[in-house]
């Protein structure tokens, strides 16, 4: 257990310095009404929340914790699967205001750091 609360507490840390961090970087690109360049830091540090929550659900490697894992892994692909095809649809509509291959790349990344994390929460909850 005292792996598991270190583990909680670097976590924590981690977000504290990374959600306020992202808030002042980002603050002028959405101000501005433009595409926030560093919107990945912030999604890094939600997911980093949600993993201090996690830690102790995880550590102990149990049927649960495999349970939990698995249930979020299928969870996910199907919630990837999804973002997928609405990018590819939402990039095809958007002809004036279409998105780089960067911004995609962006979101599908944003979107998968905190799905993961958050299908963990749920069925940590739900088993």
């Amino acid at each position: 257990m005292k792996k598991a609360r270190e583990n909680q507490l670097s976590y924590l840390f981690l977000a504290i310095i990374m959600i306020p961090l992202s808030i002042y970087i980002n603050y002028p690109y959405v101000a501005n009404g433009d595409f926030p360049e560093g919107i990945m830091i912030f999604f890094l540090g939600t997911s980093a929340l949600m993993m201090s929550y996690l830690s102790p659900h995880l550590y102990p490697k149990d049927e649960r914790t495999k349970e939990i894992i698995g249930k979020s892994m299928t969870a996910n692909y199907f919630t990837l699967f999804a973002t997928i095809t609405i990018l590819f649809l939402i990039v095809g509509a958007l002809e004036p205001n279409t998105l780089s291959a960067t911004h995609v790349l962006t979101i599908l990344f944003c979107i998968m750091t905190t799905s993961i994390p958050l299908t963990m929460v749920i069925y940590s909850k739900l088993i």
